[in-house]
């Protein structure tokens, strides 16, 4: 236990250095992991491939990710895979992807587990793609067709494939686990996500992009996730802090609810405090029990 403690923060720690622009523990100063890992085109695969332009998408500080022109996979391998595989889709309400603060010490942390990992950088709807929502939305069920068809390198062995989303990505991979009525993923892990846009939820930035000018009840039902959970939903692990002042947890109820209503395993876990965006979590505090909650449920899931 105290092995994977230290492998985690270390993880943790990650992230840390990519907001400090690469300067602390053992990353050279001036290196980035998300540029390195986005001009690293030989685990990179375009989800349409058909797409001409291969423009490089734009890295902010904290490797903060937008400008996605060409929307692909991000493939990282164990040394030993054991046939499972996890999309990761990090949040940023739609206007980023927080690869360097959520799916990159996510995607080390699942690596050291034996799972193939596809960091997943989606269109963002207010790059003005003409499908608005539904670019993102086409994106991730793309992934998950190409994963598990063998169409992406190395996943021809993949057995087993599960989602990872975070805040505006739990979204994103919530909605495409419960909407996929022929082969959803076999399990679904959201961290802090966005789970309504209809009211009370509708000052967030992710209730603005999917509602528009003209929001309707018609448009909250459907960018909702509570309303597509049904009898085969993918069991389902989530994990919030209490005092998250951008996503409240009562929306993780309102799914938990609606899981319980058609029978679905969920395992839930609330800690007292870490705000929002805590990734791997806190190093000072009890959302750093998430990954090792969400390993020992893996492990029960049959996934490891």
């Amino acid at each position: 236990m105290s092995t994977r403690r230290q492998f985690l923060q270390g993880c943790s720690a990650l992230s840390l250095a990519v907001s400090a622009g690469g300067g602390r523990r053992g990353l050279a100063r001036g290196t980035c992991p998300v540029k390195a890992m986005l001009h690293d085109e030989s685990g990179f695969y375009p989800l349409w491939p058909e797409v001409g332009t291969m423009e490089q998408p734009r890295v902010a500080r904290g490797g903060r990710v937008y400008g996605i022109h060409v929307p692909g996979l991000h493939v990282m391998r164990p040394i030993h895979p054991n046939g499972s595989a996890v999309i990761i889709a990090a949040g940023g309400g739609y206007g980023h992807i927080a690869v360097g603060h959520e799916a990159l010490p996510a995607a080390r942390w699942l690596v050291s587990l034996g799972v193939t990992v596809a960091i997943l950088l989606y269109r963002l709807p207010g790059e003005g793609w003409a499908e608005g929502m539904g670019a993102p939305l086409a994106d991730a069920r793309q992934a998950l067709h190409l994963l598990r068809s063998g169409q992406v390198g190395g996943s021809g062995n993949v057995r087993r494939v599960g989602f990872m989303g975070f805040s505006a990505g739990g979204h994103l991979l919530g909605l495409t686990a419960l909407q996929d009525h022929d082969a959803p993923p076999v399990l679904l892990m959201l961290l802090y996500p966005v789970v309504s846009v209809a009211p009370p939820f509708t000052g967030s930035r992710t209730s603005r992009v999917c509602l528009g000018d003209n929001p309707t009840v018609e448009r909250a039902v459907r960018w909702s996730l509570p309303s597509h959970v049904r009898d085969d939903a993918p069991p389902l692990f989530m994990a919030h802090a209490l005092d998250d002042p951008i996503v409240s947890p009562e929306q993780g109820t309102w799914l938990l609810q609606a899981y319980q209503r058609h029978g679905r395993p969920c395992e839930d876990h609330r800690f007292a405090t870490g705000g929002h965006g805590f990734g791997l979590g806190r190093r000072n505090g009890s959302t750093g029990q998430w990954p090792i909650l969400a390993e020992f449920w893996m492990r029960r899931q049959g996934f490891l």
